[in-house]
């Protein structure tokens, strides 16, 4: 069967085999985990995912691909579901020992990331493959962006290794990175004030190469004393420093 790849869902298939395992010996998968895939495209690494494990639920958002992985996976009992996975309630998820996976879509990869960090699903890790330059803005290692602060609020964010365009089938114009994500709860106590953190983010990197005291002037009408200098632009602050802004709104 031809596949016809649509370029307006962000298909771009992983076919190099070498890559394929790096990924599956990186998933940490075994035979007792329940594992999601994330569009499972022409099942190139679903093959991978079954000789770990038949606990297998994959969402596949095109329509013909369903029907070429279900003839393809007749024999084992895996459950391809034709929907889009950001349209899912996520949590009707079978969260025991679960492992989220998938060769994301690059036009969607930052709000399927967002939607599974800012729900309450429960996961072991997650291991995606993404645009390096995503990955790169989701790592707060060099400077901190609205998303890695996000990111770090809810999980422990690690880039394993990079792919190149080649491995892809159609090559995408960019380098690929396999990170995984795995949630942590150092910040628990923080929760509930969660919405207050994400606007107080979204305003400070509104203009990001503006010094920090620009936007902090729209939050506070008289402003408080920091034990960072206010002079900065937004990246150069830590998660920390964001903490202590929320904290002096809250009060």
């Amino acid at each position: 069967m031809t596949i016809l790849h649509k370029k307006s869902l962000g298909q771009n298939f992983l076919t190099d085999k070498l890559f394929l395992e790096k990924i599956i010996n990186s998933s940490g998968i075994e035979s007792s985990n329940n594992v999601i895939e994330i569009g499972p495209g022409d099942g190139a690494l679903t093959t991978y995912i079954l000789e770990k494990t038949q606990n297998l639920v994959a969402y596949e958002i095109d329509q013909e691909l369903i029907g070429l992985l279900t003839k393809k996976f007749k024999g084992h009992d895996a459950n391809f579901i034709n929907e889009d996975f950001l349209e899912i309630n996520l949590n009707e998820i079978n969260t025991s020992s679960l492992i989220v996976v998938g060769n994301l879509p690059y036009n969607v990869s930052s709000q399927i990331i967002l939607n599974i960090l800012e729900s309450d699903l429960e996961y072991e890790h997650c291991i995606f493959l993404v645009q390096k330059e995503l990955a790169q803005r989701f790592n707060s290692t060099k400077k901190s962006s609205k998303i890695s602060l996000i990111a770090d609020f809810f999980s422990d964010f690690e880039i394993l290794f990079d792919i190149p365009p080649e491995a892809f089938y159609p090559s995408p114009k960019v380098t690929s990175s396999l990170i995984k994500i795995k949630k942590n709860t150092k910040y628990k106590d923080k929760k509930e004030s969660y919405i207050a953190f994400k606007r107080i983010v979204s305003l400070c990197f509104a203009n990001p190469r503006k010094k920090i005291s620009n936007p902090l002037k729209n939050i506070f009408d008289v402003m408080p004393k920091f034990s960072f200098d206010i002079n900065c632009r937004p990246q150069e602050l830590e998660i920390d420093n964001y903490f202590e802004i929320l904290s002096k709104y809250e009060e």
